[in-house]
């Protein structure tokens, strides 16, 4: 039968139709993937299967697990110990030939004095009766004698020069300022200050009024050109009737020298050499003086007059104490060998 140009009708909706059911059963099935993925778990082995909301336990359900149940204790990781700092080695010193200056050089000529140092010098700046070599800043209470007139301009041209200086302190040995300020000087229980057997006074090692005038008088010797501090009558007085001193008993006689030279070390420069005088007449190592080997190798020289016991003290040093350059005698006659510091 003629169509009249018209072929056979194929409906237009087939196709499409049939793409558009296969893409939302695509579009299903990656919804069904996504949300199935949330309740697919793993055992212990590793195979996989389905735990669906429905299978879960109802105890689950009723008491979840909240946020704040969850207790994770974290263990910080131990530090590693700090190692022990060194201990610092010993300052080695060379050999000291030094001579002391006569009481009232510091008046005279400069150029006459030099004339007269073959090495090192030394200068008794504090004697031990309370007066001082030079003029001084330091403040001083009324009683105590210090210098005048040239003496500090001579001083600083004589420490201007070539030579080793020595500035020797008579510590705590002092008449002068103790008796000025008796609050500073080791006294009786009735309160005035106490007389050696040579009738001098002391000032109290304990007492801070005493740290700060000898810290700042040896501070001044360092600023004005000294190389080295020699602490002269660092101890307690061992002479005279000592068990009338009013000190406790339980005093920590030693404790209290390391703590004052420890602090003295501290206010003066690192370079100041600063040494100690070890007398016969205040005492041996380990007495009521205070003085120990230990105290007394903590200072970088140590002085020896003829009246100590030089090869006892020699037999307590430690190992690494350089005894060429640490070790020095306290003489009015050169020795043969050694260092040594000539007294006038």
């Amino acid at each position: 039968m003629s169509t009249q140009g018209y072929d056979r009708y194929r409906g237009r909706g087939g196709p499409r139709l049939v793409w558009i059911i296969v893409l939302l059963l695509i579009l299903l099935g990656a919804v069904a993937f996504l949300v199935c993925q949330r309740y697919l778990v793993y055992d212990e082995d590793g195979r996989p299967h389905w735990e669906l909301p429905f299978g879960r336990s109802s105890q689950e359900d009723e008491n979840p697990i909240s946020p704040e149940d969850v207790n994770i204790e974290r263990e910080d990781p131990k530090p590693d110990p700090e190692p022990e700092p060194a201990a610092e080695p010993r300052r080695l010193l060379e050999e000291i030939h030094a001579r002391e200056l006569e009481n009232g050089s510091l008046w005279w000529n400069t150029n006459y004095v030099l004339s007269l140092l073959e090495e090192a010098m030394s200068v008794e700046v504090k004697r031990p009766g309370g007066s001082i070599a030079y003029f001084t800043d330091v403040e001083m209470p009324k009683g105590v004698i210090v210098e005048q007139g040239v003496t500090r301009n001579n001083l600083v041209t004589l420490l201007g020069s070539d030579h080793y200086a020595v500035a020797r302190i008579s510590c705590f040995r002092d008449d002068a300022y103790a008796a000025a300020m008796p609050d500073m000087a080791l006294c009786t229980a009735e309160g005035r200050p106490w007389p050696d057997g040579d009738g001098r006074l002391w000032l109290d090692p304990g007492n801070a009024g005493t740290l700060a005038y000898l810290t700042a008088l040896c501070r001044e010797c360092a600023e004005l050109g000294f190389d080295e501090i020699l602490l002269d009558a660092f101890c307690y007085p061992v002479s005279g009737e000592t068990e009338t001193i009013d000190l406790p008993e339980e005093l920590d006689r030693t404790a209290v020298l390391i703590d004052f030279a420890a602090a003295l070390r501290k206010a003066l420069p690192e370079e100041t050499v600063l040494s100690v005088a070890l007398r016969g007449e205040m005492g041996a190592t380990g007495g009521s003086s205070g003085l120990t080997a230990e105290l007394l190798t903590s200072f970088d020289r140590i002085y020896v007059d003829e009246s100590a016991d030089l090869a006892a003290l020699e037999s307590v040093l430690p190992a690494d104490f350089d005894r060429a350059g640490g070790l020095a005698l306290l003489t009015k006659t050169r020795p043969e060998s050694g260092g040594y510091l000539l007294l006038p």
